[in-house]
């Protein structure tokens, strides 16, 4: 059911069937001469009944509303294209439109699954991954890319709201918060998010997604914010408590990270992985559902990324594989 959050404002219950993610909140600025739709879910039948149902209970005028979307990831973009009716559009960061583009390729799936297999990701589970990895099969098609390319700093004025593009990196190497400084609201999409914390993974075209996305919290850490809305859970909360607890998380995930490469040299980023703690319910990384692994892994690359780059780890190739050791500054 929509949830009206205030005169302007509603929140949207998307479900992310089979996803641990549980729901997306999709936000809808209502008022002025057109609306914004923050935020779409997967291009699943369940998300779109959900969608139309909900944007059935607001009143919104379909043909006066147009799509913001934080970031690529398919929970957030899938159904955007279905969404829009008469001159709708859709805008999105400039860097995230042209990833948006990439991974509806299978040519970038393949490159990312070959990656992931140097760094001792099991084949047989990325087979098993090709046709049932949402990311790659939910997302936006027969869409022929055309949106509004945003850069940090622009202004979109919908819904009555004058919303300030703020670019935070990390999640994704374009994903973008907007931020409402009259109301002092930052919908936050997957920058910020409370229960859970955000997945950073490695990215290509972003060689220090973990230092991106902590410089990004910094970005967003002194804003005043009086209402924080995050696009996962229900959960909310205080938006500077929330950045330094993030930051002591993934502090506490690179001590860890560094530890199992001390203790054990020479290991793939895969087993790095498995000998560093993660909160989901499984009795050990050999139960860990494929995708889950997966998000793991990309997790674990982004923070021996991280520490690579700060001369704390090196990398080397050992029987077809990437392998991590400790350097001589990793105490």
């Amino acid at each position: 059911m929509a949830q009206r959050i205030a005169e302007d404002l509603w929140r949207l219950d998307i479900p992310l069937a089979g996803s641990p993610l549980k729901n997306l909140n999709s936000y809808l600025l209502t008022g002025g001469t057109r609306s914004l739709l923050i935020d779409t879910g997967f291009r699943l039948p369940e998300c779109l009944a959900a969608m139309e149902r909900e944007l059935a209970e607001t009143g919104v005028c379909r043909e006066r509303m147009d799509v913001f979307l934080t970031h690529l990831h398919s929970d957030h973009a899938g159904l955007a294209p279905q969404l829009l009716r008469g001159d709708g559009q859709i805008y999105i960061s400039g860097r995230d439109a042209e990833g948006l583009a990439a991974c509806q390729t299978d040519a970038y799936w393949r490159r990312m699954y070959a990656s992931y297999a140097e760094n001792g990701f099991p084949e047989e589970e990325l087979a098993e991954l090709w046709d049932t990895n949402s990311a790659k099969t939910a997302g936006p098609s027969d869409w022929d890319g055309a949106c509004v390319r945003l850069a940090d700093g622009d202004v979109l004025r919908r819904g009555g709201s004058e919303l300030r593009c703020v670019l935070t990196p990390g999640h994704t190497p374009g994903h973008m918060c907007l931020y409402d400084a009259a109301r002092r609201r930052l919908f936050s999409g997957d920058h910020i998010l409370f229960h859970i914390t955000p997945n950073i993974c490695r990215w290509t075209t972003m060689p220090d997604a973990l230092g991106s996305y902590l410089e990004s919290l910094d970005r967003v850490r002194e804003l005043p914010v009086e209402l924080l809305l995050p696009a996962h859970r229900s959960e909310t909360g205080v938006l500077r408590e929330r950045v330094d607890e993030l930051k002591a998380h993934h502090a506490r995930r690179l001590d860890a990270t560094l530890r199992a490469v001390t203790e054990h040299p020479g290991l793939t980023a895969c087993a790095v992985a498995g000998l560093t703690p993660w909160r989901i319910r499984s009795r050990s990384w050999a139960e860990f559902p494929p995708m889950q692994r997966f998000f793991a892994v990309g997790e674990t690359l982004a923070h021996l990324d991280y520490l690579a780059l700060r001369g704390r780890v090196r990398s080397e190739r050992a029987g077809g594989k990437i392998v991590y050791l400790p350097t001589e500054n990793g105490n």
